[in-house]
This record gives structure tokens, sequence and C-alpha cells, in this order.
């Protein structure tokens, strides 16, 4: 079974889309549409990161623990690269690069947020899914 369509990694996605949704509306109800397309842009980019770690931790099941190290150190550099080329496309399209920071943040914080969360149930004994 996949990983994004287990409960924890899917559960954080839809809160990332839904929290960065949230955040767009209210910004054009403040008629803020380029900041609200800006948000929009710094959360796609973290849902799109969510997404490929969850595509990367599926690959690694039934590695070896070198190889599945090894996966990973390498996937957490392809995002961060991905992340450094998306801001500056950002930049190059004229987005307010403050904003988009703060989609990446809200973004980052809803998956801390999760994971507090999953870690007190896992304490109490409910388990992570």
């Amino acid at each position: 079974m996949s990983l994004i369509k287990e409960s924890a990694i899917g559960q954080i996605i839809r809160l990332q889309i839904v929290v960065g949704v949230i955040g767009c509306v209210g910004l054009i109800a403040y008629d803020q549409a380029g900041f609200a397309l800006s948000l929009l842009y710094g959360v796609a980019m973290m849902v799109v990161n969510s997404l490929w770690l969850a595509r990367r931790l599926d690959k690694t099941r039934g590695m070896d623990a070198d190889s599945g190290k090894r996966s990973l150190y390498t996937g957490a550099v392809l995002r961060f690269i991905a992340l450094i080329v998306g801001l500056g496309l950002a930049h190059l399209a004229g987005l307010h690069l403050l904003v988009v920071a703060a989609g990446v943040f809200v973004s980052q914080a809803v998956v801390f947020v999760s994971a507090v969360v999953g870690f007190r149930k896992e304490y109490k004994g409910g388990g992570l899914g």
C-alpha cells in the first residue's frame, strides 16, 4: 500500500491543502489576490515536497539499512535543490517572496503539529494510524 494512501501522510497533505486554501480565501477577502497567489505557491511547493518524500519513503521499503539511508539522504538533497529552484521561479514570476515563505512556513507548521499529535497518540497507546 502506498504511504500517500495511508492515514498519517495522506492526512498531513490534506491538512496542508486545507490550511493553504483557508489562507488564500482570507487574503482574497482582504483584497490581496497577489499575496494569495504567493501564499498558494508556497503551500503548493510544500505539498509537492511532502508527496515526493512519501514516494521516496515508499521506495525504501524492503531496502537494507544502508541503501535506505542513502536513498533518503539523496531525496533530501533533491528536495532542497527543488525548493531553491522553486523560490527562484517565484522570484522570476514576480511573486512576493515573504508571502511565499509564509506559505512554506504554514505548511511545515502543519507537518510539525501533525507529528506532535501523532507522537502523543502513540505515547498514549493509540498507534500512529
